[in-house]
């Protein structure tokens, strides 16, 4: 419950409680002046709804901590931002293709993600997970439409350090007709971070544009680098109005790579 709900909650309290003959009056006249407040703000602004794909696989192993911080480091800087947006945190891998541990929650809500919840083990069924969540977005955004809550815009980050190679449900030929139809639609942005592999294949492959995509060294550093970009890439996507967001779907990075940039350094170093 936000402040503002609890501030109406306690005001409704008060008014109920109040011992017969007392005039509520002005507490009657601050609670509407309240909920009107409230009703404004949640009508206004354009919304975001972001969706985290992460990748749980046994090659992450080692960057298990590196993970767990740039990930927390994200969701501190999200939540430090003005505006509506709700988050999903999603992960992935051979034992669980498609694990739910945040669901829809106001991105203020999100836990933190911790050692417990993210243990690197088994395989990389990357597809499976990416067509779970598009099944998944796709019933949320019916939902809301249903019951006449304002549209969202809908920003997929997938972070991975491996190939796919463990899908039984989704090929790549499926994925790619599922996101090239979201693309379309104008309010999908789709951005692929990865490692140990040519991420401009893979993410191109399923209908990334190449401004969405970096590729990261499965260091520690790159790691930090990664989850960087994503910060600053997500804090500005989510200060543009929605008609800038559709025309900038396939720029999230804004011409700007700076953890493949950092990789590509190290490499001629």
């Amino acid at each position: 419950m936000t402040t503002n709900e609890t501030y109406i909650a306690r005001l409704r309290k008060l008014i109920a409680e109040a011992p017969d003959g007392l005039d509520v009056g002005s507490l009657e006249v601050a609670l509407a002046s309240a909920e009107a407040a409230l009703a404004s703000s949640d009508s206004t602004g354009d919304r975001t709804k972001i969706w985290f794909l992460l990748d749980r696989s046994g090659s992450m192993g080692h960057l298990t901590g590196d993970v767990i911080g740039g990930f927390n480091e994200f969701l501190k800087q999200q939540k430090a931002q003005p505006g509506k947006a709700r988050m999903s945190v999603v992960l992935f891998d051979g034992q669980n293709p498609y694990e739910v541990v945040v669901d829809g929650r106001r991105i203020t809500e999100v836990p933190a993600l911790t050692p417990a919840v993210y243990r690197a083990r088994s395989s990389t069924p990357l597809f499976d997970a990416l067509g779970t969540l598009l099944g998944q977005a796709d019933q949320r955004i019916a939902q809301r439409a249903e019951t006449g809550r304002k549209a969202e815009d809908q920003l997929v980050l997938i972070f991975t350090d491996g190939h796919e190679n463990a899908s039984r449900r989704f090929d790549r030929a499926r994925i790619f007709e599922m996101i090239k139809d979201r693309q379309d639609a104008g309010n999908w942005t789709f951005v692929f971070m990865g490692a140990n592999q040519d991420s401009y294949a893979a993410g191109g492959g399923v209908g990334f544009g190449d401004g969405n995509i970096q590729d990261f060294a499965a260091t520690s550093a790159s790691v930090h680098d990664s989850f960087s970009e994503f910060t600053r890439s997500t804090v500005a996507y989510r200060g543009k109005p929605r008609r800038q967001r559709m025309h900038d779907r396939h720029d999230f990075f804004e011409g700007q790579k700076l953890a493949e940039q950092a990789l590509r350094e190290q490499d001629r170093n």
